[in-house]
């Protein structure tokens, strides 16, 4: 999922598509947000800043249900398994870094697209990464602590906290050196 909504963001900042962010009362029962859900999104239609916020509830809600799965699941005592769980760990990390690393980059051009954008992705992102510290804390539990993958997962867990701050500021940088800073303050 990371790695196609880095996708996606390289796509709406490059194709520079504007497109309106669509005001949704309930990202539970938007018929937007349940196309993304089920993969349905019409791909005859331009990717649009819109596109990346429902794909980060996606991602929300696919954390949240392996949150639930994972709570109260015992320590992994066997290797196999271990180096398994860490790989998967270690792939979802890496596309969380290409994600965060993809939205730094093109903040300044969202925010072109799309004033809004200077909001709401920050507070995506933000949304996103406490479901995700929290999944994050589920696997590292997984691990006996004298062992190579407690430190190496809690290792890269920081790296993740790190990149979800770099994108939130990259947003705040994009428009603090600009005659407006913040401009959109009064037209939310």
């Amino acid at each position: 999922m990371a790695f196609d909504l880095k996708d996606l963001v390289n796509v709406v900042a490059t194709k520079r598509n504007p497109g309106p962010f669509q005001v949704i009362k309930s990202q539970y029962l938007s018929s937007v947000y349940l196309l993304s859900v089920t993969g349905k999104r019409n791909a005859n239609q331009p990717a649009r800043p819109q596109d990346i916020l429902d794909e980060f509830n996606d991602i929300s809600e696919s954390c949240l249900s392996n949150i639930s799965v994972m709570i109260r699941s015992s320590v992994v005592t066997e290797q196999g398994n271990q180096q398994l769980i860490y790989e998967a760990y270690s792939n979802f990390v890496q596309g969380l870094f290409e994600l965060m690393d993809s939205v730094t980059e093109h903040a300044p051009v969202l925010i072109v697209l799309d004033k809004q954008a200077e909001f709401r992705i920050p507070a995506a992102v933000r949304e996103v990464a406490g479901v995700v510290d929290a999944l994050l804390y589920q696997v590292i539990a997984v691990f006996p602590v004298n062992t190579s993958y407690a430190s190496q997962t809690a290792n890269q867990k920081s790296q993740v906290d790190t990149h979800f701050r770099q994108a939130v500021h990259s947003f705040h940088l994009a428009t603090a050196n600009t005659g407006s800073p913040y401009s959109n303050t009064t037209a939310l």
